[in-house]
């Protein structure tokens, strides 16, 4: 069935007027060549020798038709000799002992020669291609050459922005959602440093102290602590007016001969209603307002600050400057949590729709980047590309992948005429070789 496919190939190369001239020329001798060597050896020779054996044929014309046929059986031999040779090359594709060739050699070529030696061949392909044909390190050095090519690409440069800006705002709530714990714990972590118990004595010692000890600035805190309190006094009196209150009914109830027949309520509120509470406040204010009540102030937070100093200085002071630090630590927490939680995601959509971030990136970033990756592919990038192309190893696995048969199919379309050629010249040397018999 493959040698009808055959002739059918070169029969349709003779038709075809594009081909060239020599291809139509090989088609047509080996459609001459093959039927006739076929024939001789299995038609004429078999012929020839029962003429012979039955002397049917006048002697003169069996011996014409003798070196006739000698010069064709010796052509046949060539033509047939190249055609089996070549044929062993590729076939069979499997161990069998049912092909052809295998028959005819009587069980000795049971696969091709290609695909008995199809991992020796491409090992050893591959150690050719690597060491004669392809230069690792030159192709390393192209493929280089082709990055940096399309990374200088503006068009590349266009692409990797899109890509960018794409994939910054497909997600910019996870970025928020990333950078919220983090901004936090970082913020934290500098409260809880900058609160230690070091700082805060250092702090008090260097900023707090001199300023109580100078006259001025404790007059000042002072006169502003009376101010405060005398803007306080409506409240501190209505409290105070409470308290009043409630000492004189708790004062009659313990007393049944005052406040008994359950007097004791109505009497405390008669008591309060007695007094002239404006007045009160009045004189409260007044008195805030003395140069004496300052001076006292004053006095109290110098004092006040003498006790802090020696607190700081106290064992005791560690521990209650630690919880104060984590209860610190804890509110700050929980207030920045809420506030980036409020703020953060509008601040990095803000961010990644500033034109300043893209022409910063289009001017800043890329190049360098660029200039990061050419540097890189200029010195060890190119020798790592190169360790990695294994180009023999490579070349060996595609020829073990690739499948025999499809091969041969690959050679024979590519190189029917040459191989056909092969075989014709084998059976006009065969016929030559033929004729130099005879005339010796």
């Amino acid at each position: 069935m493959t040698i009808l496919n055959e002739f059918q190939k070169r029969f349709l190369i003779l038709r075809d007027s594009s081909q060239s001239r020599e291809k139509r020329l090989f088609a047509f001798l080996e459609l001459l060549c093959a039927p006739l060597s076929f024939l001789t050896l299995f038609v004429f020779l078999p012929a020839m020798i029962l003429s012979r054996r039955c002397e049917t044929l006048d002697p003169l014309l069996l011996a014409r038709l003798d070196l006739v046929l000698r010069v064709l059986l010796a052509a046949s031999v060539g033509y047939l000799t190249n055609f089996i040779a070549l044929e062993m090359i590729f076939k069979p594709f499997q161990p069998t002992n049912s092909h052809p060739l295998s028959i005819l050699t009587l069980g000795y070529w049971k696969q091709g020669l290609v695909p008995r030696n199809k991992d020796q061949l491409g090992e050893e392909i591959g150690k050719q291609v690597e060491e004669k044909l392809l230069d690792t390190k030159e192709v390393a050095g192209d493929l280089c050459t082709a990055i940096l090519e399309i990374l200088q690409s503006p068009r590349t440069l266009e692409t990797a922005k899109g890509q960018m800006r794409e994939i910054l705002k497909t997600h910019d709530a996870r970025i928020s959602e990333f950078l919220i714990p983090q901004i936090e714990e970082s913020l934290a972590q500098t409260v809880r440093q900058l609160l230690n118990e070091e700082n805060l004595r250092s702090f008090w010692q260097e900023v707090i102290a001199p300023r109580l000890n100078s006259d001025e600035i404790r007059q000042l805190a002072a006169q502003k602590l009376a101010d405060k309190l005398r803007e306080k006094t409506p409240q501190f009196m209505e409290t105070l007016r409470e308290m009043v209150r409630d000492y004189v009914m708790s004062f009659l109830q313990r007393n049944p001969l005052l406040g008994g027949f359950g007097l004791a309520e109505k009497m405390a509120e008669g008591f309060v209603s007695f007094v002239d509470w404006v007045e009160v406040g009045k004189k409260i204010e007044d008195r805030l307002c003395s140069p004496s009540t300052v001076d006292t102030l004053g006095e109290e937070l110098v004092s006040l600050g003498s006790e802090l100093q020696k607190w700081f200085q106290s064992p005791e002071s560690a521990s209650r400057i630690e919880g104060f630090q984590n209860i610190a630590q804890e509110r700050f927490r929980i207030f920045m949590k809420q506030y980036l939680q409020e703020n953060l995601p509008r601040w990095v959509e803000q961010i990644l729709e500033s034109p300043q971030l893209w022409q910063w990136i289009d001017s800043e970033i890329l190049p360098k980047a660029q200039e990061a990756v050419k540097v890189w592919l200029q010195n060890e990038g190119q020798d790592l590309i190169a360790e990695r192309l294994h180009l023999a190893q490579r070349v060996q696995k595609a020829i073990e992948k690739q499948d025999v048969e499809e091969f041969y199919l690959m050679i024979t379309n590519v190189a029917a005429q040459h191989l056909g050629a092969i075989q014709v010249l084998g059976f006009f040397l065969g016929g030559i070789v033929g004729l130099i018999q005879l005339l010796l």
